[in-house]
């Protein structure tokens, strides 16, 4: 028995059809950051810590170049943050930073990646409203980009917290697929990335507690994954 020929072209309508929905939320939200970002000369959003991250991703390459790793930080030697003591707790981020140091203004680099960053961040959590067939993925959009100021602002500050969001997406669908082993990787990476990555184990008990609820059996391994990182770490 032959099949209609419209059902049979009903997955690649399909396909196409969230292929736009993905480029043109890309489109918008990148529209939106890069509108907030280079609506002042500064960089956004009244925080100075970009400046410190750009200016030290740039020396971290320069120390590479010069095969002198790592550079001393001497700029605050009467604190917690003397050379002797300072640690880099965004080490990761300061290397995705590096590319956009080598523009020739680096105030100009920083704006560029922080649109990028927050793009990205924001255009996961879209992604996996699309990916797991949410109904109304662009009112969704929609109110996670009209939700609060603050949170765009953030997003937007050349700091590392939209890596924070992006790695959480990753292990939200690393778990939905029952795919629990990349977490371990995953938890070490966000460690280097962001000091933040106590919220991948939260993410975790979560997922055990719901499990533990909706199917009643103890789901160890993605607690395993996420505290042996710890370890490792």
């Amino acid at each position: 028995m032959k099949s209609s020929p419209h059902l049979s072209k009903f997955p690649k309508s399909e396909s196409a059809l969230r292929a736009v929905q993905l480029c043109a939320g890309a489109i918008a939200i990148g529209l939106i950051f890069w509108h907030l970002q280079f609506s002042t000369s500064a960089i956004c959003c009244g925080d100075f810590d970009g400046y410190y991250h750009i200016k030290w991703s740039r020396l971290l390459w320069e120390s590479l170049r010069n095969r002198s790793f790592p550079p001393l930080f001497t700029w605050l030697p009467f604190t917690t943050l003397d050379p002797q003591h300072y640690v880099d707790h965004h080490l990761l981020f300061h290397f995705f930073q590096m590319p956009f140091t080598w523009f020739g203004d680096l105030r100009l680099g920083a704006k560029i990646s922080a649109t990028i960053f927050a793009s990205v961040a924001v255009f996961s959590c879209y992604w996996l409203l699309v990916r797991y067939r949410i109904r109304y993925s662009l009112v969704w959009l929609l109110a996670l980009l009209a939700c609060s100021a603050p949170f765009l602002y953030r997003l937007n500050m050349a700091k590392a917290p939209p890596f924070a969001i992006i790695y959480l997406v990753i292990a939200i669908h690393l778990l939905f697929s029952k795919k629990y082993w990349p977490l371990l990787p995953l938890g070490f990476i966000f460690a280097l990335t962001y000091d933040m990555f106590v919220l991948l184990i939260l993410a975790a008990f979560i997922w055990t507690a719901v499990i533990g609820w909706t199917e009643q059996r103890f789901e160890w391994r993605p607690l395993v994954c996420v505290l042996l990182e710890q370890q490792l770490g």
